[in-house]
């Protein structure tokens, strides 16, 4: 428990500063502040320990090892801060206490997966209905009655899914728009990131940053997009 506390007060200490530092950041292009924001999502999933455990090895490997300080203080930070509550407490009460928020922690992680797995296995079902569409883009295009706006699925082999019709009902530039928007998604990999981020949320759900950060990714991620359109 104690090793996952500092965990999170870790991750959110360099939230923070990411957070500090897209306000520097902010007459910048969106793609600059979404790195910024992913970056801070992926450190949720690399705790300090590692890193200290990566530096030492690394510092063995060479003949001449990084500034002592640095590896000192990433070792200083990756010390847990509450241990000796937790060693005070009883064996038996802490026994219980770790198996309740096991319990708990895997009926959210659980629901979590359950939920995007029944929008999944829709947005599988859709694909599969699809028809081929013939419009020219970087990727496979297809076309539903289903869908109410354009999306990119998948991440090995992402294809184009457009509401039927909407070639008649958008001008030739607007469909243009609309076709350079997603593949600026896909040559950004937008699916794949999104998809560590939905990793993270799951992990740890009852963790509110996490949420917000997630807000943030979405929103850079589709101005990036925006962006890239415009200067086109």
């Amino acid at each position: 428990m104690s090793l996952l506390l500092d965990h999170l007060w870790q991750s959110s200490a360099v939230l923070a500063v990411i957070g500090l530092l897209t306000l520097f950041f902010r007459n910048n292009g969106a793609h600059v502040r979404h790195a910024l924001w992913m970056a801070a999502s992926l450190k949720f999933l690399v705790p300090f320990a590692l890193l200290t455990a990566l530096g030492g090895l690394a510092s063995s490997l060479f003949s001449s090892p990084p500034a002592p300080f640095v590896l000192e203080n990433l070792h200083m930070a990756a010390q847990p801060f509450s241990q000796e509550a937790f060693i005070a407490a009883p064996p038996a009460a802490l026994v219980g206490w770790r198996m309740v928020l096991v319990v708990v922690w895997s009926a959210g992680f659980l629901a979590i997966g359950a939920v995007w797995l029944a929008r999944w296995w829709k947005l599988r079902a859709t694909l599969h209905a699809a028809r081929d569409a013939d419009i020219t883009a970087p990727m496979p295009v297809k076309s539903s009655p289903t869908l109410l706006e354009p999306g990119l699925v998948g991440i090995l082999r992402p294809v184009l899914l457009l509401p039927e019709g909407i070639a008649e009902k958008l001008s030739h530039a607007e469909l243009q728009s609309v076709l350079a928007h997603e593949a600026c998604h896909l040559r950004r990999r937008d699916n794949l990131t999104a998809a560590l981020h939905m990793l993270v949320e799951a992990i740890f759900w009852f963790f509110p940053p996490v949420w917000w950060l997630g807000t943030r990714l979405i929103a850079e991620r589709e101005r990036a997009c925006d962006e890239a359109v415009l200067a086109a």
